[in-house]
């Protein structure tokens, strides 16, 4: 497997970084995972319109031109043999002088892009659905990270890592005035009559670009779009729930701690809605 790393694609096994990277000491980094379908990226020009906005909000330099990082991208696809592939861009602030929180002094900063092979979840997920678990930590809703794709994920790895023995694939976070925020690594639907509901960013979502494809296809389903605030009770008497991400798309959800959602499975609603995303994947 070939990798990425600071203007070199190198074997995975000669990929390294300094150990002072401010990624790897604070967390100072940001990343995106794009997928490929038949070798071609998804919303690739939206993935990294949000990179690229978000190293210039966080002031880490900008360490590859705006066309370079979707040309390196396939040529990563090619050289590793993928067609259905995750790719994950991350760039750290890189070093900094001292190792203190000034980040003038930063020099460099790094970037690492990997493609992998992408295994989907089994079809009867789809199906079938999942189950979620309500997690005990609650979202921030007021911390300036609450918009940007961070690399620290261990508030949601702890959370989610109570959820997978119960048999849940994911968890839902409320935020800190008690209304629902997001999954782990997804943004969440639910149907209730003719209307989609979805948190509006402000009780603390990250903006995911599956949600924003959401937003724009939801009237072809013949469904009104809402974003709000909405309480757990909401989430519990929908018709329908579903979550989202890049990676397995849309996947819906028939269990929220213990109380079965909708029929049990997968709702027509949510079938529609993941078919019209899937149309517009074949014509990328």
């Amino acid at each position: 497997m070939k990798v990425y790393v600071n203007g070199n694609i190198v074997d995975r096994d000669k990929a390294v970084i300094s150990v002072f990277d401010r990624g790897f000491l604070y967390g100072d980094a940001i990343f995106e995972t794009i997928r490929s379908y038949g070798g071609r990226l998804f919303r690739a020009k939206d993935h990294l319109g949000r990179l690229y906005s978000t190293l210039k909000a966080l002031k880490i330099k900008q360490p590859i031109a705006d066309k370079e990082a979707e040309r390196v991208v396939y040529e990563l696809l090619e050289i590793n043999g993928l067609k259905d592939a995750r790719i994950r861009i991350t760039i750290s602030r890189g070093e900094s002088e001292d190792r203190k929180m000034d980040i003038s002094k930063s020099g460099a900063p790094t970037i690492v892009i990997s493609a992998e092979q992408y295994v989907p979840p089994p079809d009867k997920y789809y199906e079938n659905g999942i189950a979620v678990d309500i997690a005990e930590s609650r979202r921030n809703s007021q911390t300036v990270l609450k918009k940007f794709k961070v690399v620290n994920y261990l508030d949601s790895i702890l959370a989610r890592n109570v959820a997978l023995p119960k048999g849940c694939f994911d968890t839902i976070f409320l935020n800190d005035a008690g209304y629902i925020c997001e999954g782990s690594t997804s943004n969440i639907f639910m149907v209730s009559g003719n209307k989609l509901l979805t948190p509006s960013l402000d009780c603390g979502v990250l903006p995911g670009i599956t949600r924003k494809v959401i937003l724009e296809i939801s009237c072809y389903a013949g469904l009104g779009m809402q974003e709000g605030k909405f309480i757990l009770d909401d989430l519990k008497n929908a018709s329908e729930v579903f979550i989202t991400n890049s990676l397995f798309e849309i996947m819906p959800v028939v269990k929220v701690d213990e109380k079965i959602i909708g029929k049990g499975f997968a709702g027509v609603m949510t079938k529609k809605i993941h078919g019209l995303y899937r149309e517009l994947i074949s014509c990328i």
